[in-house]
This record gives structure tokens, sequence and C-alpha cells, in this order.
């Protein structure tokens, strides 16, 4: 009698060992399914399009290297107002971020621009400017693309002793070309300044 029970408990044992054995595997191939399944989901870039009763899912194309002439302007306008629109605070950050979106040739041809009697406006005699793009002129025929704009600098100063304001108001021109880059998280706008020039005021004829 005991030795029919060990024999029945050792037969059970067995069966629980399988079955062990058979939950493992199991449990191992479908960890090893579902990562594989992960693993594939994660080379696609998705791009989703929600509208409010479908979702769309589509496989997102190569980066195009193409820019519109409105991108561009938009581009130009932003960098025009981070290099000449500034007060005592903004100055050193402003000519900081545009100068991440140019070559070195065009950064020294800013900051030669921006000399200790400039820096003076802002920091001694509280100035503070703003710069309004008169007239823009986008050439996308050549590569990298030019820009050439006029602008007009209004010059604000404030004397607080007196409460005496004063304006003033610099006209000017810029010339550059726009190389196109692939974005990435520094420059999101995947362009870059190249040969930045001043020019003279536009004269009216």
């Amino acid at each position: 009698m005991i030795f029919d029970n060990a024999r029945y408990l050792s037969a059970l044992i067995k069966r629980v060992y399988m079955a062990l054995i058979f939950v493992i595997v199991a449990l191992l191939g479908f960890a090893g399914f579902f990562a594989k399944k992960w693993y594939d989901a994660s080379k696609l870039e998705n791009v989703y399009v929600v509208f409010p009763d479908k979702t769309f899912a589509g496989t997102r194309a190569d980066e195009s290297l193409v820019r519109s002439e409105y991108e561009i302007i938009a581009f130009a306008r932003m960098v025009l107002e981070k290099a000449l629109a500034h007060n005592e605070y903004s100055l050193e950050e402003n000519l900081k971020e545009v100068s991440e979106l140019m070559d070195k040739e065009s950064v020294n041809n800013l900051l030669s621009k921006v000399n200790e009697q400039i820096e003076s406006l802002y920091k001694d005699q509280n100035a503070v400017s703003k710069v309004v793009l008169e007239e823009i002129e986008v050439n996308k025929e050549t590569h990298p693309h030019e820009v050439l704009l006029y602008y007009n600098t209004y010059l604000h100063f404030v004397d607080p002793r007196a409460s005496v304001y004063e304006d003033k108001q610099a006209p000017g021109g810029l010339y550059f070309q726009v190389e196109i880059l692939e974005r990435s998280y520094k420059n999101p706008y995947g362009l870059q300044i190249r040969k930045l020039k001043f020019l003279s005021p536009k004269t009216d004829k």
C-alpha cells in the first residue's frame, strides 16, 4: 500500500514537473513573440492622422530637403528680429541664438556690427530696438537659395532721470544665402544662413 502511494506520488510530481516546464516554455515563446513584434514596430516611423471619427496610419516618408518660399521668408523674418531687435536684457541671448543658425563667416559679419558703441546703446542709454521688414526677395533658382531684404530699425531711448523719450530710425539691408539642412533638435528649421552681408539702405529713385 505504501509502495503504491509512493509510485502515485512520484508520477504526480513528474506530471507537475512536466506541466511547469510546458508553462515556462510557453511563457518564453510568448515573450519572444511579443519582443519581436515590439522590435518590428519600433523600426517603423508611423504617422497617425486623427479625424473626429477615424484614425489613419501611414509610414513616414524620408524627409524632404525642399523648403517653400513661405518657410524661407518666415525664417528670414525670425533671423532679422533676433539679429537686430534687442533691449539690455535680450541682446546677448538673441545674438547667441541667431549665431547658431549661421556659418562662421556670417556670425563674424553680424558680431562686427555689434561693437562696444552699439552695446552701450542698450546697456548705458536704455535703448530698445525693434525691426520692421520692409521688402524681401527670395531666389529659389539658385542653390543655396538667396535672400535679399530691406528693413528699418527703430531705436527708442529712455532717460530715466528726466523721463525724456527719443526715437531714431536706422534703415538697412541684408543679403544672405540659405542652405537647406536636415531638421534637428538644435536647428528645427533645417536652414542655415551663409555669406551674410550688410547692405546700404535702399534709396528711392
